[in-house]
């Protein structure tokens, strides 16, 4: 018994410790994620962006952070979320309550449109064809344990021009003239 509870800490402490190591590299984003200092994600484009972050605290305490991205051309953007949770002998050490991002236009915290909200459910979520502009997060939850540690990763991928659209319709309408012509 003794001996199990220890290969659980051992592999939790291992957790944490990758996880620290990962997040690290993981955020090279200037800002702390406070209402005065948002996170900058610059230019969200056809790679996604990652945010990935550790929270400490105690256990009840609200998160509120937030963070600007820019999307430098007319996209169909992508978002999804997720938080780690890590529970030990029945006491939660890792773990966020409640977890919202919501996206709204516009830097932090000028923003007067909500666009999209989605959750840690490991969905990836439509966030709709967005302009080109300024645009934030809203992530909000609450620590459910002295640490917290959640991902959020958006992708803006180019819409076709309609004249992409014409030429696949014209491209494909070739070839069944074709299969047509050889049948016959």
């Amino acid at each position: 018994m003794l001996q199990n509870l220890k290969l659980k800490l051992v592999a939790a402490a291992a957790l944490l410790i990758s996880s620290t190591a990962f997040a690290g590299v993981a955020v090279p984003f200037p800002g702390d994620g406070s209402e005065l200092n948002p996170y900058q994600l610059g230019n969200i484009g056809s790679t996604p962006t990652t945010l990935a972050v550790i929270l400490s605290g105690n256990t009840g305490d609200p998160i509120d952070e937030f963070a600007n991205f820019t999307i430098p051309s007319f996209s169909s953007t992508i978002g999804s979320a997720a938080t780690l949770f890590l529970s030990l002998g029945g006491q939660n050490t890792v773990a966020i309550d409640n977890f919202l991002v919501e996206v709204w236009d516009d830097v932090h915290p000028n923003g007067s449109t909500l666009i999209a909200t989605f959750t840690d459910d490991g969905l990836t979520h439509s966030l709709g064809n967005l302009a080109p502009g300024q645009y934030h997060l809203d992530i909000s939850g609450v620590l459910d344990a002295n640490l917290g540690q959640y991902a959020v990763s958006l992708q803006a991928l180019p819409v076709p021009e309609p004249e992409t659209y014409a030429m696949l319709l014209a491209g494909l309408g070739l070839i069944g003239f074709s299969l047509r012509r050889r049948s016959a």
